[in-house]
């Protein structure tokens, strides 16, 4: 029996587009899935960037993860899967600086809390091995950020005969893996506006990101499954088929 699904990743709390969190919200109601999927940067955590620690610098903590926190209350979803954004906490948790040790194990608490509310299932962020599989779709938030990641995370990561889904990169799109089996790869961008992260607004990459959603259908006992998304045309009113 096929299950439909959504997945939308990199929402970036504070950053977030107003316009593509209701879009993304709307959808839902209509396309009512069965397993929706955050792919992890629902939490900017710019305070820990390694070049803010120890000088304050950086978004301030509480308007960053609450407002994060609130779009997963919101979307609830099924799945959360930590991005590299929200893994710098893991990182701190043996922080030597016991104030900074404190502020990340009390972040990584938080986030477990809203997942544990809504019967979430939360995802570490580990890397290569991060992984969410229903059928033959394998979700995950990310490692390649070159100009071919989603071609290369389809070609490293899906399962055979099957489909990788990420975000990481912010460049919606799809892409078929370098591999005798055809695997299907696909980035479903970020949900944040176009500069709106400021200590990435100089980089030329950025004129790549884009707005998406992901949604399809998977049969759970075959494997197979339908999947298509939807890349937001800039400065056009989002018009999704549902």
């Amino acid at each position: 029996m096929f299950k439909r699904i959504m997945a939308v990743g990199c929402s970036h709390a504070c950053y977030a587009d107003p316009k593509a969190i209701k879009a993304t919200l709307d959808f839902k109601k209509q396309w009512k899935p069965s397993v929706t999927i955050h792919l992890g940067d629902a939490i900017d955590c710019t305070a820990f960037m390694s070049s803010h620690l120890g000088n304050g610098l950086g978004d301030a903590i509480e308007p960053d993860v609450e407002s994060g926190l609130e779009y997963l209350r919101q979307l609830n979803p099924q799945v959360f899967l930590w991005g590299n954004h929200e893994d710098r906490l893991h990182r701190l948790a043996n922080h030597k600086n016991e104030f900074i040790k404190f502020a990340a194990l009390n972040l990584i608490e938080r986030i477990e809390t809203r997942c544990a509310v809504m019967k979430c299932l939360s995802i570490p962020y580990s890397g290569n091995s991060q992984s969410y599989e229903l059928g033959r779709v394998r979700f995950m938030h990310g490692t390649v950020f070159n100009e071919n990641a989603t071609r290369d995370h389809a070609g490293a990561f899906a399962p055979h005969n099957g489909a990788l889904v990420h975000a990481h990169t912010h460049r919606p799109g799809a892409a078929r893996g370098r591999r005798a089996d055809e695997p299907m790869g696909y980035c479903v961008g970020t949900l944040t506006s176009r500069g709106a992260l400021e200590y990435a607004k100089t980089r030329l990459a950025t004129l790549s990101w884009g707005q998406a959603i992901l949604w399809g259908e998977i049969n759970e006992t075959t494997g197979d499954f339908q999947l298509w998304l939807h890349e937001h045309k800039i400065g056009q009113p989002w018009r999704l088929p549902v």
